[in-house]
């Protein structure tokens, strides 16, 4: 069993952080909100609908959108806005609709005026960036990023930030996996994971001021 007795509830609107070592289930658990992977036993519930019900999987996974660690393995496209657009054009999205939407999506993540650009002469950062306006292009109602800053530089990573900052304050509900204590610090709950079970959970000034605890869970804690 990866998870024990785990009961989570995020609110609509909550911007979560979920810490945890390696093997501690944060992937597993973020490709559960997804119904990527599906439960043996017990049950995952997105929006009222059990994440085992295949006839709700299109309506859960449009609303509830995951963005990787490695933006490589989620473009799909050498053109920014197809890759953008490819997302919405498969919910069956119609144009002019799918053009507003990929612009509106390239202007949130801070890249308006690139859709001609090709995704292969991107930055880390700017590949990053794409790969959430993909998902944003969906209009997702839950934005899940494992670990997408991981492979970024601080300048990267500082600027990620500011666009899920700005994604939580318009009111997306926001669920991010990260090992960066001042990400972890921007969100309104850190929930701390080990072995598939909830170490700690709680605002970010009750959880991170636990050092010895969380380096006990093998976590770089920087103070």
């Amino acid at each position: 069993f990866v998870f024990r007795h785990l009961n989570l509830t995020v609110p609509q609107g909550q911007f979560l952080c979920l810490l945890g070592g390696n093997g501690s289930g944060k992937s597993t658990l973020a490709k559960h909100i997804n119904a990527l992977l599906l439960p043996d036993e017990g049950e995952v519930v997105v929006f009222g609908c059990d994440t085992r019900d295949a006839e709700q999987t299109y309506f859960i996974r449009s609303n509830a959108g995951l963005v990787f660690q490695n933006p490589d393995d989620q473009l799909v496209a050498s053109l920014i806005e197809n890759d953008v657009a490819f997302g919405p054009e498969n919910l069956g999205i119609p144009n002019p609709e799918l053009r507003e939407r990929v612009t509106r999506a390239l202007a949130e993540v801070g890249l308006q005026g690139f859709e001609a650009h090709e995704t292969n002469a991107l930055s880390g950062g700017q590949k990053q960036r794409v790969a959430i306006a993909g998902v944003l292009a969906m209009d997702p109602a839950i934005l899940i990023l494992d670990e997408a800053t991981a492979m970024l530089d601080p300048r990267g990573r500082a600027g990620l930030m500011r666009v899920v900052r700005e994604l939580h304050e318009r009111g997306m509900t926001v669920v991010m996996i990260t090992h960066f204590m001042e990400e972890a610090a921007a969100a309104d709950r850190v929930v701390v994971l080990d072995g598939g079970e909830v170490r700690m959970d709680g605002a970010p000034e009750e959880v991170l001021v636990r050092a010895d605890e969380l380096r006990a869970l093998s976590l770089e804690v920087p103070f």
